[in-house]
């Protein structure tokens, strides 16, 4: 079959099978032993009443309650799960046992030998896919887009722990070990005009290509940010691409200069050992841009000119615009260049764990099984009401933060909480009511005041009884209907989020007639990714953070992320509700990509799609720390690919504006919101900013040390001239609210930070927390809070050649362009040098006070291993000197800081330096009020004139 139009670019012939066909045969039947405890389980009978559970609680017939708790000091847990039965140690035998469902169950968990088990029904839309209804301060939990979706359960295997009920799962499980393990659901028959939020879909030995056109389809017809960013005019000289349709006659395919403008496929793969110039990961590559209709491949090793340095370093600063301009990045995550795409052509992939179990006989039933009365109870969670009295006898809430997003606090809106007592006021009801009533406005999507005049007021009004007893009017009707018994009191309606004309459904039938088939949905893409060789090389990163749409082939499926939607083969997902309404969507609350690293305070995945604003130069620093921290953690075969590796990340975060990196820094080049110019005091403080992840040297003081190798081709100031993680100061979990941001009254519980204290009813300061460097940026771009920043000041600093030939003083609105020669080691001269006059610590005296210099809190971050009284010495003899690069008020804070660095003497002569480390000192809120000017600030501290200029090399 073939097809041409003029609308496209080249004619393209379908020389594979058409994409809707199956990629690759359905199992076999195959015979399945039970072992006698698994032959008991009647798992297509707890799938059906635990669906009954959850669905009966969406509409309100059941106060479940889903949150997490806590009996005595015992562990917090999440609540009121479906249980199915304990597996005890049985999976620890699984490998010996014939037994199929054990087999099945043993691949469900990573440790199969180590403890005992047991096995939980979910909801589907309760999983790590999609984020918690987070609870706004005391008030009522957000509505999710989901809610009037149908859903499903699955099950798991969860670990039993003491302490923690039948019912229960352990705190952080099933956003921390459910993704290593993958979920079981059950295969179930295709359901008509029907849309569940999660359902399982069987992999196959082929990858499915119809899957992946549908989803490159879905993204160009909805996503208009995931788009290829091609300026119009802009060309790139030397691009070239594999004409994938174009053999070479030497058993490989034609590379051929090509227009960058026109459409193209990108891939990202890791290098491995030699393997020639057409390795079985850039075949397969081949054929998948054929299979998804493309013609052009670019692939760095056989399209950039290796042996023409000039036009190699050319396209290399180009990346950005290359990775950002491909339809979409085919990335293997799955081995080296040698390896190849699995699922592609011959190249094996990781089987999908699968079990079959027949349904209707004495044998799936249990020839045993015990025969009881009925238990309402029991059918409804999974084990008796006395059962669970007692396993949650003592049980208290608890307050998790982490499940509040990624700042660890809940947002209290007191103006809301002063709204809802003249509510009460008003219509003279209770607390209870006015939270059954708000839902019931959210619901029918009107303002509460209208809802109430309009609807219950009115109601209340003709069936001739007070308002505050229609409540226990409408829960005795709704017992009544169910045929509860009230002479013991009413029971509590929980919260309806589905209409109630919307008719019940139950779970769909089994896919296959008298059987039960249970499938996993496998490791998680996401980790697997993650944990993979290629997410631990450096040139891959940028590859990742910059593609548009990435094309994921892992050890046994693929995964596709762009900007706006991340699914896989696995787990089949409701595209069309993940799309609208607008400002609604199912996207902004799922499980979001993990191309866009963040400074989230913890690993685990992060939820929502929505992109930071361009504009806003604080986040964009935000990121590009967050990018730096991630960079460096990977590894790199050549030292001098430093820095070369991540000029495309640069490229993206350059602007028009004034933002740029020099030697990987940021600095703001352009004019402060208060139009003086930010290249001086940028610079600055991005030099004294980043640090290596240290450890705590463990002798009482603030001093971190790591033990980070140099890269001596580049300038030890900057965090290319070193290897090792950097970290920038941005504490990940000191973000708080004050009074007037936003427009209401807010105040933040938050996870405070060491040294963090409350200062007031609105406003936490952190005390010895550095804060400043994406807020510095943020704070003087910005019009509101440049003023804020009412005492900075840094020290005059020269950039220049080895030779002396070329130099920049970085002072006023000077170019930096001349440093943007990468091939050069820049040095970095201080003049007129002010250090500190001695480097002393002085312990706390008592539990709870920070290390001080002098009167003043200081830490201190070290890149090479050095202990404190090596630390002193060094300072005594001569051999290390502190010099001070920059101070100021701290932004949003309001105390100061001054930061140091912490030089080492790398000749007798005092003409040249290496950086070896920071110091932070900080200076007291009341102190920072009294200065008048930054000149008295400084007069304060206790530093002294060296006497010459310090040369960093």
């Amino acid at each position: 079959m073939s097809s041409s139009s003029s609308s496209q670019p080249y004619p393209f012939t379908f020389t594979y099978p058409a994409p809707w066909q199956p990629s690759s045969p359905p199992p076999a039947p195959s015979t399945t032993t039970l072992c006698t405890a698994c032959a008991k389980l009647d798992l297509d009978r707890h799938l059906a009443a635990a669906y009954t559970l959850y669905e009966s609680a969406r509409r309100g017939k059941y106060h479940r309650v889903f949150s997490t708790a806590r009996q005595g000091n015992g562990p917090v847990y999440l609540t009121n799960i479906y249980y199915v039965a304990t597996l005890g140690d049985r999976l620890s035998r699984a490998a010996a046992s014939p037994c199929a469902l054990c087999g099945f169950l043993a691949k469900m968990t990573a440790e199969p030998c180590k403890g005992t088990y047991k096995l939980l029904a979910f909801c589907s839309s309760e999983t790590y896919l999609f984020e918690r209804q987070k609870r706004e301060g005391a008030s009522r939990p957000e509505h999710r887009p989901w809610d009037v979706l149908e859903h499903n359960v699955f099950l798991a295997v969860v670990p039993e722990v003491p302490l923690v009920p039948k019912t229960g799962a352990p705190l952080r499980w099933l956003e921390n070990d459910l993704p290593k393990n993958g979920a079981i659901y059950r295969l179930s028959a295709p359901e008509a005009d029907v849309e569940r939020v999660v359902l399982p879909r069987e992999v196959g030995g082929t990858a499915n290509f119809g899957l992946m056109r549908a989803w490159v389809t879905r993204c160009r017809c909805h996503h208009g940010s995931c788009r290829p960013r091609k300026p119009v005019g802009v060309e790139l000289k030397g691009f070239r691409v594999i004409d994938c349709w174009k053999e070479d006659g030497k058993g490989g395919y034609v590379v051929e200069r090509r227009p960058w403008s026109k459409r193209y496929v990108a891939l990202s793969y890791v290098w491995g050992p030699p393997s020639g110039d057409w390795p079985q990961t850039i075949r397969n590559a081949v054929e998948v841009t054929r299979r998804l209709g493309e013609r052009y491949l670019w692939v760095d090793r056989l399209c950039i000119d290796q042996t023409n340095l000039e036009e190699k370093m050319f396209l290399i600063s180009k990346m950005d615009a290359i990775y950002e301009g491909a339809e979409f990045t085919i990335v293997n995550a799955a081995g080296d260049a040698r390896t190849g795409l699995p699922g592609v052509a011959k190249t094996a992939r990781r089987p999908q764990p699968r079990v079959e179990l027949e349904l209707g006989s004495e044998k799936a039933r249990g020839k045993a099984a015990v025969r009881t009365a009925p238990d309402p109870i029991r059918d409804m969670i999974g084990i008796s009401e006395q059962e669970y009295d007692e396993e949650t006898a003592g049980q208290s809430a608890w307050l998790e933060t982490k499940q509040f997003g990624p700042r660890g606090r809940v947002a209290l809106d007191f103006g809301e909480r002063l709204h809802d007592g003249k509510m009460m006021r008003k219509y003279d009801i209770p607390k209870e009511q006015l939270e059954y009533y708000k839902y019931m406005a959210d619901y029918y999507k009107t303002p509460f005041e209208v809802f109430m005049d309009t609807k219950m007021v009115e109601l209340a009004r003709r069936m001739g009884m007070p308002l505050k007893d229609m409540y226990d009017h409408t829960r005795r009707k709704l017992a009544e209907q169910e045929g509860i018994d009230t002479s013991n009191g009413l029971p509590k309606v929980g919260n309806t989020v589905i209409p109630s004309d919307k008719p019940e459904r139950d779970l769909p039938s089994n896919k296959m007639e008298g059987k039960l088939v249970l499938v996993s949905t496998l490791e998680e893409p996401r980790t697997t990714i993650r944990n993979s060789e290629w997410a631990t090389r450096g040139w891959t990163y940028q590859e990742g953070v910059l593609s548009n749409r990435r094309l994921v082939f892992t050890e046994d499926q693929v995964y596709w992320e762009c900007s706006g939607m991340a699914v896989c083969e696995s787990v089949r997902l409701p595209l069309n509700a993940l799309q609208d309404p607008p400002g609604n969507r199912m996207a902004d609350y799922m499980l979001s990509g993990i191309f866009d690293d963040d400074l989230h305070e913890n690993s685990e995945l992060q939820y929502g799609f929505q992109a930071p604003p361009s504009d806003d130069v604080g986040e964009q620093i935000l990121m590009l720390d967050a990018h730096i921290h991630a960079f460096t953690s990977r590894k790199l075969s050549y030292e001098g690919d430093s820095l070369n590796a991540f000029l495309g990340v640069a490229a993206r975060y350059t602007t028009d504006a004034g933002l740029l990196l020099v030697m990987g820094l940021p600095v703001w080049v352009g004019a402060f919101a208060d139009d003086t110019p930010g290249l001086q005091l940028s610079f600055a403080l991005s030099i004294c900013s980043w640090t290596h992840t240290a450890r705590d040297s463990g002798q009482g003081v603030e001093l971190y040390v790591a033990d980070c190798p140099r890269r001596r081709q580049f300038p030890s100031w900057s965090w290319v001239g070193w290897e090792g993680t950097i970290d920038f100061c941005n504490e990940k979990q000191s973000k708080f609210h004050r009074a007037g941001q936003g427009g209401g009254f807010v105040g933040t519980i938050a996870v405070l930070p060491e040294g963090a204290r409350v200062c007031g009813d609105d406003i936490f300061e952190t005390v010895g927390v550095d804060l400043s460097h994406s807020d510095y940026f943020k704070a003087m771009t910005s019009k509101d809070w440049v003023r804020s920043i009412d005492k900075s000041w840094s020290a005059e600093m020269m950039l220049h050649d080895v030779e002396g030939t070329e130099a920049t003083l970085l002072t006023g609105w000077a170019t930096v362009s001349p440093t943007s020669d990468q091939q050069k080691h820049w040095l970095l001269t201080v003049q007129k040098p002010l250090v500190l006059r001695h480097m002393c610590l002085m312990y706390a005296m008592v539990d709870g006070e920070r290390v001080r210099l002098t009167e003043e809190a200081v830490k201190v971050h070290l890149s090479v291993p050095m202990t404190e009284e090596e630390l002193v010495i060094g300072h005594e003899n001569g051999q290390l000197t502190t010099v001070l690069i920059f101070a100021g008020t701290v932004p949003y804070i309001w105390n100061g800081i001054a930061r140091f660095l912490i030089l080492r003497m790398v000749d007798d002569s005092e003409e040249r330096w290496e950086r070896v480390g920071r110091l932070n000192m900080w200076i007291s809120e009341k102190a920072m009020g009294v200065f008048a000017n930054a000149g008295d600030m400084i007069d304060a501290l206790p530093v002294k004139r060296f006497g010459k200029d310090i040369t960093i090399i």
